[in-house]
């Protein structure tokens, strides 16, 4: 940004009282990059800041970083943060663990044999500093995720010193807020950085957070639902556990209301928390459990996952399956049992869980009051560590998605008997939500944020936001035509929503009018799914005529 030009400025009112700066700037120094920030400055202090970064026309191949960064003044030292907890890079992560970390801003430089950059964290969600003198400290909640770091160094500070003797740490902390960064690749001994890391000059970037003032005593789950509430459109769930997440209902998750009272349906991404991702991984017994009403038989009907490579739950056409990952293969559990609507599963309410006994080195799948199966899993290692969030009705690693409505979501840290699973809906569970065992617990009728009841759609209504414009059903990506690319992007927008979803950061994301044109699979019921991705290939290969035909 040195030598940026201003090359215009706009101002404006936005919603709720909210007033807009617009900054356009020309980059010289980086072949005439183009930067527009858009400011919205609420009453109640808070700041939403957007970027668009394009240098489609600057010629300068790949970025290092793309990104931002505030001067916060000497003494903003405490840190905290929502996202992996090391040092990791979007190449350098499959090891990283999601959750609330705190540190200091000293702590986070690492001394290289060459001083060099450090410090990066991945996947955050929110990142926070204070002053322990201050009573007020500063929040930055991404839209999505993004990229962070605070040092006490500017990037220039690290790129002039060769040796870490020669760095003077500042007073004051360098907050870096960040669309990504390129791979570390393997150069100098080997592969250089893969393509899918490298950050091109080819496309723009987007990327949005807000700056929040919050108390300096608020604790990491209190900013969690500070930041978690910014993300949900207004509805969010609390979990009644000892660990007290709000989890944000937002797109691919669908928020309900039917006669069995409030639902969600598609996925529902759970944020992390330590307690809860500890009781998931190693040689920890966990029971994951959930009452759902299924609406279709498809071929993976996915009830929980944490990864192809951790845990997943589902069924398939007449089958259970359950499985986790341990020992560096996968082991699994699967019994026959009708899905068929002939047989009463579609359409009415049924009690599923996967069950991981670590004492005695066995995993079951419950169904309906009883132990459907279960199997050794033929070795004493635990369950694989994932990066992934738990994620409702979804796998997050491959975008398998589900078709039921989803009433309780519960995980306890104990493998749970037939007899404790069949109290847990009664008036007298055998654990209760503020059982030290219970580590999740999900009703959708206990609403953290609730929505006017006028804004929360009716399972029988008729879908009232239809975008004004013509319809080219199964056309995703708008671009005029239904090619297979449009089923590549429905299964990009599932798995990875934060990127391709409808507000997603990358620039090719879909669009809501691509939601509603991609809607073509028993339309109007359960929004896209991957049942929608395969009724576009089935289209594109000739096998049907009429792209809504069921």
């Amino acid at each position: 940004m040195d030598n940026a030009q201003v090359i215009g400025m706009e101002t404006g009112d936005g919603d709720s009282g909210s007033k807009t700066v617009t900054a356009h700037l020309n980059l010289p120094k980086a072949g005439n990059t183009k930067v527009n920030i858009t400011y919205t400055i609420y009453p109640n202090g808070q700041v939403k800041t957007n970027f668009n970064v394009d240098a489609t026309n600057a010629g300068l191949g790949n970025f290092i970083r793309v990104g931002s960064i505030m001067k916060l003044p000497a003494g903003s030292e405490q840190l905290s943060w929502y996202g992996n907890k090391d040092e990791s890079f979007n190449d350098r992560k499959t090891g990283g663990r999601q959750g609330i970390w705190e540190s200091t801003v000293s702590e986070q430089f690492f001394p290289y044999m060459k001083a060099d950059d450090c410090g990066n964290l991945t996947d955050v969600k929110w990142i926070s500093v204070k002053n322990e003198n201050n009573s007020s400290a500063l929040l930055v909640a991404a839209e999505n995720t993004v990229e962070a770091s605070a040092l006490h160094f500017a990037p220039t500070d690290l790129q002039n010193a060769d040796h870490v003797y020669k760095l003077k740490p500042r007073s004051e902390t360098m907050l870096s807020i960040d669309y990504g960064s390129m791979g570390t690749g393997s150069a100098t001994c080997g592969q250089a950085t893969l393509e899918k890391y490298r950050l091109s000059s080819k496309k723009q970037y987007n990327w949005s957070y807000t700056i929040i003032p919050v108390d300096s005593s608020s604790t990491g789950k209190q900013l969690s639902t500070i930041a978690a509430k910014l993300r949900s459109n207004g509805i969010s769930v609390q979990d009644k556990s000892q660990n007290d997440l709000t989890v944000p209902v937002k797109a691919p998750a669908k928020f309900k209301t039917t006669n069995n009272g409030n639902a969600v349906a598609g996925s529902l991404f759970i944020p992390s928390s330590n307690a809860l991702g500890k009781s998931l991984q190693g040689k920890n017994s966990f029971t994951i459990e959930a009452n759902i009403v299924p609406t279709a038989d498809e071929g993976f009907n996915m009830i929980a996952g944490k990864g192809d490579h951790a845990i997943g739950l589902r069924t398939e056409k007449n089958l259970l399956y359950f499985f986790i990952h341990a020992g560096g293969q996968w082991r699994a559990v699967s019994c026959k049992w009708d899905t068929s609507a002939s047989a009463g599963w579609i359409g009415k309410m049924h009690q599923i869980a996967g069950i991981y006994d670590a004492e005695n080195n066995k995993i079951k799948i419950y169904c309906d009051g009883k132990i459907a199966a279960e199997k050794d899993t033929g070795t004493n290692e635990g369950v694989t560590a994932s990066s992934f969030d738990l994620t409702m009705g979804a796998c997050p690693e491959t975008g398998r998605g589900s078709m039921a409505d989803f009433y309780e979501f519960r995980v306890y840290s104990k493998a749970l008997t037939s007899a404790e699973l069949a109290s847990q809906n009664t008036a007298s569970p055998a654990y209760a939500s503020d059982s030290s065992v219970v580590q999740l617990w999900l009703d959708f009728d206990n609403l953290a944020e609730a929505a006017p009841v006028e804004d929360i759609p009716d399972d029988d209504d008729p879908k009232d936001d239809v975008p004004d414009q013509d319809v080219l059903y199964g056309d995703a990506n708008c671009d005029g035509e239904v090619k297979l690319n449009d089923a590549v992007l429905i299964m990009q927008s599932l798995a990875n929503p934060s990127k391709f979803g409808i507000n997603g950061s990358d620039e090719l994301h879909i669009t809501k009018q691509g939601e509603f044109n991609a809607d073509v699979c028993e339309r109007g019921t359960s929004g896209i799914t991957n049942k929608d991705a395969l009724q576009i290939q089935k289209f594109n290969l000739g096998l049907i005529d009429d792209i809504l035909s069921e």
